[in-house]
């Protein structure tokens, strides 16, 4: 068996008086997930997950301590190969992203309300709902005041 590892970030921004969510769409796939990437020698899983976001999104995130989830499935048309993800979770002010064109086919803010649940993967929408949660402890109910 082959094993993977890659980090990324939940990134969430206050707008309209909501959170919306930053996913993105692959160019090799038809869902969408976090930004997200594979872990190079000598990194530990925030620096990873640091550098992964910044190249696929342009954006430079500040990771929240206290906020850590894995995904864990398994990839290659054999499907012999386990894949970990770890995700982060992240608030950013920057709307506009620079999508990393070789990789990223669309990137899209979804309102907390409105995360594509039928495209995307189960683990992804429980991580979601996780990570939206330790947000709204962290920095309370987004609302056009917070703004």
């Amino acid at each position: 068996m082959k094993y993977e590892k890659s980090c990324g970030a939940v990134i969430f921004r206050k707008t309209r008086g909501k959170y919306a969510v930053l996913l993105i769409r692959n160019r090799y796939a038809d869902f969408w997930s976090f930004p997200k990437g594979h872990v190079e020698p000598g990194e530990n899983e925030y620096q990873t997950a640091i550098r992964e976001v910044k190249e696929e999104t342009g954006i430079d995130v500040k990771i929240e301590n206290g906020f850590r989830m894995e995904s864990v499935y398994f990839i290659g048309k054999k499907k012999n190969v386990e894949k970990k993800v770890v995700y982060f979770a992240s608030l950013t002010t920057r709307a506009y992203i620079e999508p990393q064109e070789e990789e990223i086919a669309a990137f899209r803010w979804f309102f907390e309300d409105q995360f594509p649940e039928d495209r995307t993967f189960e683990n992804d929408r429980m991580i979601f709902t996780e990570a939206l949660k330790f947000i709204k402890t962290r920095f309370g109910e987004a609302t056009e005041r917070t703004l």
